[in-house]
């Protein structure tokens, strides 16, 4: 057998590829997509695509199909990443006060019900941070109801599969385009046609900016409200850069026109090349939701969001070295021993380097000891200008005794060589600032948590600020 170069890295590439394999699941109402992803040297590949439509609005009735198809794609016991459909999504960008980023999650949780119609336990979420301005932090809430997924997670786990992961249909098409389809720029839009409805998603580095309807008003053209859309991008600051068209949109001509017009790169799952990929426009939407969480499990995805619990994903554990692997790595050191045999010629002549350095290491070992000295001398130097600059704390609590009213009482008070912070209750603690601030030895002065009123109308506070001058008080 004549075996060349090239061919002995297909065989080693396939061979590996066969190994990696990772399973994504999309839902949607009328069913399920599997999506069986292998990757390895030579790229990625779609080795198995299957639609399950659901009978008589049943999820249950599919677990006799999904069974025999984990049986014979062999994939016992592999973790699942399942994506959920945009009509169950909840989107919702809010805003929450500065003081909430010290614990954001947890006031996340606490006011998920003002800004979602579901109560927080009933909801699969997550969240990401859009921005931080002066006003307050800017977030994007991401969930799904619990009970149609809980179904289907339940439905996976009677198959035999772990579920790992949970996420929006278009965050798992995000992450199928830009895996696929090469590096996106930092702000650009997806599209997608289906049933009649234009979806439109904007993906803003690492997070989700939006994901909605794009609804043309009445006698408005559907390119007409596209640019209206990009036009608030460009205001906002995130003009996009391009369009990843998915679905039946992808051959709409006034879309690829204003695509030209507004100078915007156009990209379609065509241009991806991925074996075994569907290239059925029907069958398009759902093969790149599920392909894209399949994704999840050989690759870190840009928008990484899970909105499944840690306590609730399954383990994954490697399945350690194959045959395959070992003969890999055999191939791999045997390239490597020529360079290995340049490296220890090497090593002689650094020896006899080595050698000669010994001889006059002695008086280099003098100048380090003098050297060391001082180093030494320059820290004690800066110790003693760190604390001059130190303020003077019995100054600080002096005035402090005469700033604050007789309506307050302080708990606590640190005091750092340019911070001070302090914690009490008042009847008014809005009016601390501006006296602290009038002081004049306080700079940045803002409450550190937010304002709690107890029983007896007494406001309970925390304040951090700066200390601006060297020497406090006379």
């Amino acid at each position: 057998m004549n075996w060349k170069p090239g061919s002995w890295w297909e065989t080693i590439s396939a061979a590996l590829l066969t190994e990696a394999s990772n399973l994504g699941v999309y839902l949607e109402k009328s069913g399920l997509t599997l999506a069986q992803v292998h990757k390895g040297f030579s790229g990625i590949q779609v080795t198995h695509l299957e639609r399950l439509s659901r009978g008589e609005d049943v999820l249950a009735s599919l677990e006799p199909q999904i069974q025999e198809l984990i049986s014979s794609w062999d994939l016992a016991n592999c973790p699942v990443n399942l994506a959920v459909s945009r009509d169950l999504c909840f989107f919702r960008e809010v805003k929450l006060p500065l003081a909430a980023a010290e614990n954001l999650a947890q006031v996340v949780s606490y006011e998920l019900d003002r800004f979602l119609p579901l109560p927080a336990p009933n909801l699969f979420y997550d969240y990401q941070v859009l921005k931080e301005t002066e006003s307050g932090i800017h977030l994007m809430l991401l969930a799904l109801p619990r009970e149609p997924v809980e179904q289907c997670l339940e439905l996976l786990t009677r198959a035999g599969l772990k579920p790992y992961s949970v996420e929006p249909g278009p965050v798992a098409v995000a992450n199928a385009f830009t895996l696929l389809g090469g590096k996106p720029p930092a702000s650009w839009l997806l599209i997608q046609e289906e049933q009649g409805e234009i979806e439109l998603t904007h993906i803003l580095g690492r997070t989700l900016g939006f994901s909605r309807p794009l609804r043309p008003k009445p006698r408005q053209r559907l390119g007409e409200a596209l640019e209206a859309e990009i036009r608030h991008l460009e205001e906002a600051g995130n003009p996009p850069q391009a369009l990843g068209l998915y679905g039946q949109i992808a051959a709409a001509p006034e879309i690829t026109a204003l695509a030209r017009q507004e100078n915007l790169a156009v990209i379609t799952p065509d241009s991806f090349n991925i074996p075994g990929l569907a290239p059925e426009k029907d069958l398009e939407t759902v093969a790149l939701a599920a392909v894209g969480a399949a994704l999840r499990g050989s690759s870190k995805v840009p928008v990484g969001t899970n909105l499944l619990p840690p306590e609730e994903r399954s383990a994954v554990t490697s399945s350690g070295f194959s045959l395959k692997r070992v003969l890999l790595l055999v191939f791999v050191a045997l390239l490597f021993l020529y360079p290995v045999n340049l490296l220890v010629h090497k090593r002689i002549q650094l020896y006899q380097v080595d050698r000669e350095l010994a001889q006059i290491t002695p008086g280099f070992r003098q100048v380090e000891k003098q050297l060391n000295e001082v180093r030494r001398l320059a820290q004690q130097m800066q110790n003693l200008r760190r604390l001059e600059k130190s303020p003077n704390k019995l100054n600080v609590i002096k005035d402090l005794t005469q700033i604050i009213p007789k309506h307050t009482w302080l708990f606590n008070l640190r005091i750092s060589q340019q911070n001070l912070e302090m914690g009490g209750m008042s009847r008014s603690a809005a009016d601390l600032i501006p006296l602290l601030e009038k002081s004049g030895w306080l700079t940045k002065t803002e409450f550190a948590s937010p304002i709690v009123t107890d029983a007896n109308k007494l406001e309970h506070f925390k304040i951090k600020a700066e200390i601006k001058g060297l020497e406090l008080g006379p």
